[in-house]
């Protein structure tokens, strides 16, 4: 085997410094308790335990040193230590430190402070509790499409992150939320060092990445070389390598976490170099018996099986393939694939491991026939019935419509879905189906008879019901978020906001009057609303969709002004005046002593719903929504500038020359 180590492996800068801190205070003999493992790597936390440092809860600490692990703590903790006279060593990495700090800002510009990171990691939880206001922690892409609010927002990052898991959790964000600053936080060193493990991950045959299981950055090491499609095995120790695990031929990779000492890593190299020595001297000893083993490999071949075997080549006619046989098997074309195809290189190609099913050992002419259609078929029907005994989801394609459902295939296999089984509603025209990827349920299966029954409506009623849960649980009054109108009635509009359904009254739709909710909405159609009330006992949920908009009457200060003559809709006629709307949502009164010069009884004898007027405003008061109008006044400013005008037009007289003769009489 070939070992490479990657750079930047093993302690960081931070976890460095506090280690030097933790080892001086071990010298000089001191006392000291950590809040918590000082790092996430029990072998090393042991090994201080043994050197006299003591993994303690801040409660049970009386005297001597109080050591602030590298994830940092808030600033309640640190108060506490100090009013209990304690000596605080504080070994909180400078780049947390900064994250502390850039949250508290954040917070105290009265920003909602995001932080992209994982749930209950101390750091996160130190990081958190230096805000002030609220703090909300993002932990991937699902949590960042389920989150809303329509506060401004700051964000930070925890210092482990990936780069790939910022990225997608920040572009889903910035979407659809006022972000007025972003900080990415990431530390450079777990840059370089997911950087440098990625980059050998994808030249070598097997990745090892050492580090304590309960270290966040540490697993991020391991997802990023297993997202570059290497063998990554994960461990703590050299205890746990295993020789099953390599080849004699692999190259093999080694990276460690930040929180990986130095002496774990020299163990893991020394063990692999003896596995590699032993290797070294198996291989000779197999060279020896050479024709032996070889001939060894022939019997385990029986017809009638599924083996393993490398694509030596492709033609037109036939696929051959080693399967460490005296002689490489063939694939005759027909024997290829279940699924048309043009050209057999459309199938599989040269290198490919591929799975066969051995028809004939040696036929006529002494040759080796295999199946790939057939291993395919049984390895297919093998998944499908394993998934069925065990309750296991599945993913089929609809392939056709056919009398009382479609047909799914599933690795080849084909599956029945019934009408009444692919969706939780009635749809009409099934053909809509078609060509779709569904997640499936097998509800029935008879091997022998090649039938399996499929249910793709199961499968949406247990999401549902799980997004059910979770709505509940999450659901607050106050809350603002995105939900698909599903039902209009006569009273109202039924939202569903995640597998509940909630009421937006008809009084709630609009700032305005409104008929009917179809004036405002339709169905299928996505709207933001207010939680304005939950009620769990009664499973109900009342919801708002005028409270996300803006209130008109916020902006009439700004609209009109006292002494204009404006233009409006007789809405309400009562005893005592009538109600005019000047625009939807604002409506003001016309008080009974406001209609006419005349004396009014009742307003009805001169006045009709729906009747448009002018009216001049007399008074407004926004804060109480209330507006006083007069039709009198208006029908006089109207008459008065008639007048003036039909003079002006009779006449010839302008206001110069009116007001030059009253000069001049006087």
């Amino acid at each position: 085997m070939e070992l490479i180590i990657a750079d930047h492996s093993g302690f960081c800068f931070g976890v460095k410094r506090a280690m030097k801190t933790i080892e001086d205070l071990v010298e000089k003999k001191q006392k000291a308790y950590t809040l918590g493992p000082i790092i996430h790597n029990p072998q090393e936390v042991e090994r201080l335990k043994n050197l006299g440092i003591t993994v303690a809860d801040f409660c049970d600490i009386r005297d001597g040193n109080v050591v602030i692990r590298t994830h940092g703590v808030g600033p309640d903790i640190i108060e506490h230590l100090q009013s209990r006279g304690l000596k605080i060593v504080d070994c909180t990495c400078p780049l947390v430190k900064r994250v502390q700090k850039l949250a508290a800002d954040i917070s105290g510009e009265g920003y909602l402070t995001i932080i992209i990171g994982d749930h209950n990691h101390p750091e996160v939880e130190g990081i958190k509790s230096w805000c002030s206001g609220d703090a909300k922690v993002i932990e991937n892409e699902e949590e960042a499409r389920n989150f809303y609010t329509n506060k401004k927002v700051g964000i930070v990052v925890q210092t482990t992150q990936t780069e790939e898991n910022v990225n997608n959790i920040l572009k889903i964000l910035q979407s659809k939320l006022d972000i007025v600053v972003f900080h990415n936080t990431r530390c450079n060193a777990t840059l370089e060092r997911q950087t440098a493990a990625a980059n050998l991950a994808a030249n070598v045959d097997v990745m090892l990445v050492i580090g304590g299981r309960n270290s966040s950055n540490t697993q991020k090491l391991a997802q990023v070389c297993q997202n570059v499609g290497a063998k990554v095995y994960h461990i703590e120790t050299a205890a746990e390598l295993d020789k099953d695990w390599f080849t004699f031929t692999d190259k093999v990779g080694i990276t460690a976490g930040a929180s990986t000492p130095d002496w774990i890593i020299k163990e893991v190299i020394s063990k692999m170099e003896e596995l590699n020595k032993n290797m070294s001297q198996e291989i000779a000893a197999n060279e020896e018996e050479g024709e032996t083993i070889y001939e060894d490999t022939f019997a385990d071949l029986k017809e009638d099986t599924i083996v393993e075997g490398t694509v030596v080549k492709v033609d037109d006619n036939e696929v051959l393939v080693n399967i460490g046989y005296k002689s490489d098997g063939i694939i005759p074309i027909n024997e290829l694939s279940n699924a048309a195809f043009e050209s057999p290189e459309d199938i599989i190609q040269v290198g490919d491991k591929v799975q066969v099913y051995i028809m004939k050992l040696e036929d006529a002419e002494g040759n080796v026939i295999l199946s790939k259609k057939k291993a395919d078929t049984i390895n297919a029907w093998d998944f499908v019935e394993q998934a069925y005994n065990n309750q296991n989801e599945i993913e089929g394609v609809v392939t056709e419509v056919v009398k009382g459902g479609v047909l799914a295939k599933i690795d080849g296999i084909k599956g029945f879905i019934p009408a009444s089984h692919l969706d939780l509603k009635y749809v009409p025209d099934l053909s809509v189906f078609v060509g779709q990827n569904l997640k499936l349920e097998i509800i029935e299966l008879d091997r022998k008879k090649n039938r399996v029954v499929l249910s793709h409506k199961n499968v949406l009623e247990k999401e549902r019901e799980r997004l059910k849960e979770k709505t509940w649980a999450s659901i607050e009054e106050g809350q603002v978020i995105k939900g698909v109108v599903k039902r209009l009635t006569d009273f109202g509009a039924f939202v569903d906001i995640g597998g509940v359904d909630g009421l937006i009254h008809i009084s709630d739709l609009a700032w305005h009057k409104i008929d009917h909710p179809s004036e405002i909405v339709t169905e299928e159609q996505e709207v933001e609303v207010q939680v304005l009330k939950v009620d769990k006992e009664r499973g109900r949920i009342s919801l708002g969709l005028k409270q996300v908009m803006p209130n008109p009457w916020d902006e009439v200060d700004k609209k009109y002004k006292i002494g204009s003559v404006i233009d409006g809709k007789i809405v309400k006629l009562v005893s005592f005046g009538a109600f005019v709307e000047v625009e939807p949502g604002v409506e003001g009164l016309v008080h009974i002593s406001q209609i006419s010069k005349d004396h009014v009884s009742n307003p009805e004898d001169v006045l009709k719903t729906g009747e448009n007027v002018k009216v001049k405003i007399m008074d407004i008061n926004a804060k109480e929504k209330r507006m006083s109008l007069s039709i009198r006044e208006a029908q006089d400013e109207n008459d008065n500038r008639q007048v003036y005008e039909k003079t002006n037009e009779n006449n010839g007289v302008t206001i110069g020359e009116m007001v030059g003769d009253l000069f001049e009489k006087k």
